[in-house]
């Protein structure tokens, strides 16, 4: 008789747990903001990166806008991947990022700050028709 009172207490209390685990939250929790997608997140740090190659070369520092420009790089290559679902001007963009990018990179790595630079500002452009689009 102990046992069968026991395991209903047990059992009585996991369920007042779970359900108090389970609905509390509801009940607490404010109306989050909208996360940005995989996507958008990678957009934005080859963004933040390219904008960082970009003041490099305005200082004809190629050194540094070289490794801005391998960062973005990789930005470019995870937003490869997690924009796959996105409409086809955030892929074509994409594409074009990387390659304006890759350009830059070389120019940066001949110590042509200047060529750089413009390669760069396709880079943002690119990214900024690309993140207008990204969902």
């Amino acid at each position: 008789m102990n046992r069968s009172r026991l395991a209903a207490a047990t059992v009585t209390a996991a369920m007042a747990a779970a359900a108090a685990v389970g609905f509390a939250p509801l009940a607490v929790a404010a109306p989050a903001a909208p996360m940005a997608s995989a996507c958008v997140s990678d957009l934005q740090a080859a963004q933040t990166s390219n904008n960082a190659a970009i003041v490099a070369d305005q200082a004809n520092n190629t050194a540094t806008a070289r490794t801005y420009n391998l960062s973005t790089a990789t930005a470019l290559v995870a937003a490869m991947g997690d924009c796959a679902g996105q409409s086809p001007v955030v892929g074509a963009n994409v594409l074009t990022a990387s390659a304006s990018n890759a350009v830059a990179l070389v120019y940066n790595l001949l110590g042509a700050s200047a060529s750089a630079l413009t390669a760069e500002q396709a880079t943002a452009s690119a990214l900024t028709q690309a993140l207008a689009v990204a969902v």
